[in-house]
């Protein structure tokens, strides 16, 4: 009878193939988690959608929530979690998708057309600065 001229593996060979391969299986797999991110969160082109924004002063300690099913923004404090206020369609706002604070700015962007902004505390619209 003819002798088999194939090697058995070693337990060496396996770990100098198997390792390498793992470790780029491994480097891609966390590549694809951080760039996936989650997969819920809204994005308006590369920026993230914010829907709740956290504002205090002296008197007030507010949050401030993009509410996505009825379009407003609804002003809640934040120690007690009792709401304060609706803004929305009604009182001018319009649709409301999502906020942003700047400074004493709330800009509030809707389904269409430019941003508004509003001032802090009294969340009023803001007058546009002469030239």
């Amino acid at each position: 009878m003819a002798a088999i001229a194939h090697p058995i593996p070693t337990t060496r060979a396996w770990h100098s193939t198997l390792m390498p391969a793992l470790a780029v299986l491994a480097v891609l797999a966390g590549l694809w988690l951080v760039s996936a991110g989650p997969s819920d969160a809204p994005s308006r082109g590369d920026a993230q959608v914010n829907r709740l924004v956290r504002w205090q002063d002296a008197q007030r300690d507010w949050l401030l929530v993009a509410d996505r099913s009825s379009h407003e923004l609804v002003v809640y404090d934040a120690r007690t979690g009792a709401p304060l206020q609706r803004l929305g369609a009604d009182d001018g706002l319009g649709e409301v998708d999502s906020i942003a604070r700047a400074g004493d700015r709330l800009l509030v962007q809707g389904g269409e057309g430019p941003a508004k902004v509003l001032t802090l505390p009294d969340l009023h619209a803001a007058g546009l600065a002469a030239r």
